[in-house]
Order: structure tokens, then sequence, then C-alpha cells
């Protein structure tokens, strides 16, 4: 029989045995936990690439086009009133863009043509020189004249071209004049299609 000292000694015994296996398993857990946590998030890289900067140029470049159609706009009106008066022309082209403008639009009150719809555009500055004096740039666009055309004014018929490609590439020459953008002449390639 055993008394009741011995079975005191045993169950103290089963108690300190049962309270270390638990203390051995929550170790083990929480170390494991620990593993797994730090292998499936590592630390960040500090060699992670950069995230790439914005053009530097944006704003010229926006600024640009933003003057590219000012100035189509102005030019449509000079073409469709027969006079350069209260279009704003001049104050985004100069030097040859606003001869040629002009050398047209003489062309066109000599005919009797005038111009009806739009062209379509797609352009964009393909270079940017802010260390030049003054600074420079070049649009260069692919002008689409499908619904942009001249008719006779007298009987209002479309006055047919030799050129059945409507889509032509065209280049534009910027300068900043006194903080100020102006297209300063253009050359529309009717051998360069688009």
């Amino acid at each position: 029989m055993t008394t009741a000292r011995q079975h005191h000694t045993r169950t103290t015994r089963f108690r300190m045995l049962l309270t270390a296996a638990v203390i051995a398993t929550t170790v083990a857990a929480v170390t494991t936990g620990c593993t797994k946590e730090n292998k499936a998030s590592p630390p960040p890289s500090p060699t992670a690439s950069p995230t790439p900067s914005a053009d530097p140029q944006a704003a010229e470049k926006d600024a640009l086009l933003g003057v590219y159609r000012a100035f189509w706009d102005a030019q449509l009106k000079v073409y469709a009133s027969g006079s350069a008066k209260d279009t704003g022309i001049e104050k985004v082209t100069g030097d040859k863009a606003y001869s040629k403008v002009q050398t047209t639009r003489a062309y066109y009150v000599e005919r009797g043509y005038e111009v009806k719809g739009v062209p379509t555009h797609s352009p964009q500055v393909t270079a940017l020189t802010m260390a030049a004096t003054p600074p420079s740039a070049t649009i260069t666009d692919c002008l689409d004249t499908t619904d942009y055309y001249k008719v006779e004014k007298s009987t209002g018929k479309r006055v047919e071209t030799a050129d059945d490609n409507r889509r032509h590439v065209a280049t534009y020459e910027a300068l900043r004049i006194a903080g100020t953008w102006q297209i300063r002449d253009f050359d529309i390639s009717r051998d360069r299609q688009c």
C-alpha cells in the first residue's frame, strides 16, 4: 500500500513534469513562430531600386504644346476670316512661321477659298534645349487633314487636291522669347506620311 506521503510525492513530480512539458512546448512554439515570421517578412533591402523621377522638363513641354494648340487655333481663325486681325496669331508665332501663315492667307483670299473643318493632331516635343540662348524646341506632329479642306467661297464646292494622302509629318520649331514660347518656323512634309 502506498502511503499518503508517497502519493503526494508522485503527484508533485507529475505536476512538475507536466509544467516542464508545457513550458518546453510554449518555448518551442514561440521560437518556431519567430523563425517563420522572420522568413515570411524579411526586412526591407537597403539596395531597393528608387522610383523613377518625373520628367524635369515636363512643365516646359506642356507649355510648348499649349502654345502649339493656340497657334493652330489662331491660324484657323486667320484662314476662316481672311485676316490676322483679332486672331491672336502674333502672340504665338513669329519670324518665318508668321510669314508662312500670311502667305497662305493671301493665297486663299486671292483664289476665293475658305477652309472648313479642323485637322487632327498628335504632337510631341521631340527636342528641347533650355541651355540654348534663347531656349529652343522642336515639335513633331502627325497632321491629319482628312476633315480639314478648302472650298470655293462662291459655290461651296470642295477644292480637290492632287495628294490623296491626308496624313503628313509636320515639324515646328519654337523659341522661348522673353519667357514665352513662340512657333518660329514649320514644315509640312508632303512626302512623309504618318
